[in-house]
């Protein structure tokens, strides 16, 4: 089984190397910089939970599309900011040929509207979306910090499709010591997080302090 992540920032590391520890074959689709610290240095999950460590000849660091072989990608995470996905949708789009037979796409990030883009080139079947409540930083571009756990991640459909296809990736990352679960009610979810961030986000910025604080 073949996982690309896309977003090689603190939650597509911190879910990568969590994939990693269950002896997956994950590969990183990065920038520049991020990839190069990534080959020489590998990568790291430390923080809360178990802390693990992968040299860089036991996973694959992307730089662009055109490196992915053919036909070998089975799950597609996205940990990028939101504001990437337009740009990685019509990417993905134009380079289909990647991905394998019944391959899915799970969004890892908050919010309502960022399937819509995917939603364009790919089936209802072939989105899924996690609530992410755990709390990564990137104290170096090749480290994930889990700094802070509220609830589990939750996977699931906003189109009401069945994510039981996402249940080895939930097991995985429960695995590697992150609560995981399929969720039949990720709207209710996605909403619930929106409205914890709408209460935290401004008080972290008038007090000056993280969510951990």
């Amino acid at each position: 089984m073949n996982i690309l992540i896309i977003g090689s920032g603190s939650v597509g590391i911190g879910l990568g190397t969590s994939l990693l520890s269950q002896g997956l074959n994950v590969s990183f689709l990065a920038s520049q910089k991020t990839a190069q610290e990534m080959k020489s240095k590998g990568v790291k999950r430390t923080g809360l939970f178990t802390n693990y460590s992968f040299t860089p000849d036991e996973f694959n660091v992307y730089e662009s599309y055109n490196e992915i072989p053919k036909k070998s990608i089975d799950y597609i995470l996205i940990a990028s900011k939101t504001t990437a996905n337009k740009d990685i949708s019509e990417k993905l789009n134009k380079n289909k040929d990647i991905l394998n037979d019944n391959f899915k796409i799970l969004i890892c990030q908050n919010g309502f509207g960022n399937d819509e883009f995917y939603l364009k080139y790919f089936k209802n079947d072939e989105i899924f979306c996690a609530r992410v409540i755990t709390g990564f930083k990137r104290p170096q571009r090749h480290i994930s910090e889990i700094t802070v756990y509220t609830e589990p991640i939750l996977i699931g459909s906003l189109q009401n499709e069945n994510p039981k296809d996402l249940e080895i990736i939930a097991d995985k990352i429960t695995a590697s010591g992150i609560k995981c679960e399929l969720s039949d009610e990720i709207d209710k979810y996605l909403w619930a997080k929106m409205l914890y961030n709408c209460s935290l986000n401004p008080l972290g910025s008038i007090l000056n302090v993280n969510y951990g604080k």
